[in-house]
């Protein structure tokens, strides 16, 4: 039995920065970075990454797992081929994420047509509750990274009832077209949600995030935190009043890709050893800045546990 399951895609990103300069490909996706988050505090053996490995993806994601101590049995082989995605950013750490297959890109295509395309590719390469592998499960944990919407409703349906605790981080590509209501509607059954800025800011229009926070509790959410950047994180659990704000950990930043994911593996590796939702959140915050200090997913998931668990000791 795996202790933390982690769902998710695995990727190829060109990150292309805010300033001018080179621009560099690494192998990314939320499944490693969410993974690399986790096993800052959890024993790595029994992290199960479950995910599909696409056609002539040029890494191998299995030895690449298990350098880090990660069991590689959850990786499925799938005949679509892997995304390469430009991750485009700002310089006020917005970015927008393109893909690099031209069939995704077609200017003789609609946009319609390009979107249905794109989230076929990425639904494609979306791991299954039956991807798992049996001998995971039952697991005390279990966090869905960022999916298409009809994997994650699945994925709740089928593995909420064999583990203890299940948290979603939602995708901006179904979350953005959703009141509050509707997202706690689509994602019964989860533990917690662990949105960013992005996949909630149509939802306030006063700047008021611990408001937000408060009303997504109200309306049936057992659990949320909010990833707010450099601002850290808002987290509210059962029995809490107010939302407990968390600063963000000082970082030397070389690529934001990756924050969220490893916030939320790290968040669910803590709720899994029975940590609340607060020390959580100050575990979530301190791996997801030693992930920006990271040059690609390979490099999260090489760093220090000794290292996470020394700034933590620093954090007020």
């Amino acid at each position: 039995m795996a202790g933390l399951l982690v769902l998710g895609q695995v990727t190829v990103d060109h990150v292309v920065p805010a300033t001018p300069g080179p621009w560099r490909a690494s192998v990314g996706g939320n499944a490693l970075y969410a993974a690399a988050g986790a096993r800052l505090w959890y024993e790595p053996a029994r992290i199960g990454v479950v995910t599909r490995v696409g056609r002539g993806l040029p890494v191998d994601v299995a030895a690449l797992l298990e350098g880090a101590g990660l069991p590689a049995e959850g990786l499925t082989a799938v005949e679509s081929e892997h995304l390469v995605e430009w991750i485009l950013y700002e310089p006020d750490g917005s970015r927008r994420s393109l893909p690099r297959d031209p069939a995704l890109r077609d200017p003789s295509a609609d946009a319609a047509t390009l979107r249905a395309r794109y989230l076929a590719r990425l639904e494609a390469l979306s791991p299954t509750a039956e991807d798992v592998p049996p001998a995971w499960l039952p697991a005390r944990a279990v966090h869905l990274a960022p999916q298409v919407v009809g994997r994650h409703r699945a994925s709740i349906e089928r593995l909420a009832r064999r583990t203890g605790f299940l948290s979603v981080d939602p995708s901006p590509h179904y979350a953005r077209a959703l009141d509050e209501p509707g997202l706690v509607r689509l994602l019964a059954g989860a533990s917690a949600f662990l949105p960013s800025r992005a996949e909630v800011e149509h939802l306030v229009t006063d700047g008021d995030w611990a408001a937000l926070v408060a009303r997504l509790r109200a309306t049936g959410f057992p659990e949320v935190a909010l990833k707010l950047g450099a601002q850290g994180c808002l987290v509210s659990g059962p029995g809490d009043g107010l939302p407990a704000a968390i600063p963000a950990v000082p970082a030397a930043v070389v690529d934001l890709t990756g924050a969220g994911d490893a916030f939320g593996g790290a968040y669910t590796a803590a709720r899994a050893l029975g940590l609340d939702p607060r020390e959580a959140g100050r575990r979530a915050v301190v791996a997801a800045a030693m992930v920006v200090e990271c040059p690609g997913a390979a490099a999260a998931l090489a760093l220090s546990p000794a290292e996470a668990r020394r700034r933590l000791e620093g954090f007020a």
